[in-house]
């Protein structure tokens, strides 16, 4: 039994198995890939090379977290208790 990779945008798309390469037709890319087990769905294809790599997965940036609702109800407080204090000490101008 051989394996294959149907190859889609670039990518192993689909691997699978079967005695001949099936004829899908003219729109459909397929590769023997039984002698490179390591080969998953998902990786990498360049057709001038031939070669396989596995994707490059880029971890996603820290998000600072969102304030809960108790922080925003304190910030608020201190914002118009320095406003309170701010005008007082002005004369109320």
């Amino acid at each position: 039994m051989k394996q294959y990779a149907q190859i889609l945008y670039g990518k192993a798309h689909w691997i699978f198995e079967s005695e001949e390469m099936p004829d899908y037709g003219p729109d459909i890319i397929l590769v023997e890939i039984t002698d490179k087990p390591e080969v998953k769905e998902g990786w990498d294809y360049n057709p001038e090379t031939g070669e396989f790599t596995a994707p490059i997965i880029l971890k996603p940036t820290p998000i600072d977290p969102r304030p809960s609702l108790e922080e925003m109800q304190a910030q608020t407080l201190l914002n118009t208790e320095y406003l309170v204090s701010k005008s007082e000490l002005l004369g109320g101008m």
